[in-house]
């Protein structure tokens, strides 16, 4: 038994509209549920990286005693 095309845009339709809603009402439910993301990992290996480059230059480079020029 063939659908009439008109009465089958009608079906998807209805079940699109239905899907989206209880998409929605899903969304909202679980908004609150989910714990905050941490910082994203390309955050974290930036910072990782800044700390390593601060522990590499040791203390304040001025700090050090570093040369002036006389004038």
């Amino acid at each position: 038994m063939d659908l009439n095309p008109y009465a089958l845009e009608l079906i998807v339709r209805d079940k699109l509209a239905r899907l989206r809603a209880e998409a929605a009402l899903h969304a909202l439910a679980t908004r609150h549920e989910s714990p905050t993301p941490g910082p994203r990992l390309r955050a974290r290996v930036g910072l990782a990286v800044m700390r390593l480059g601060r522990w590499l230059r040791g203390a304040d480079p001025g700090a050090r005693g570093a040369l002036t020029r006389a004038s």
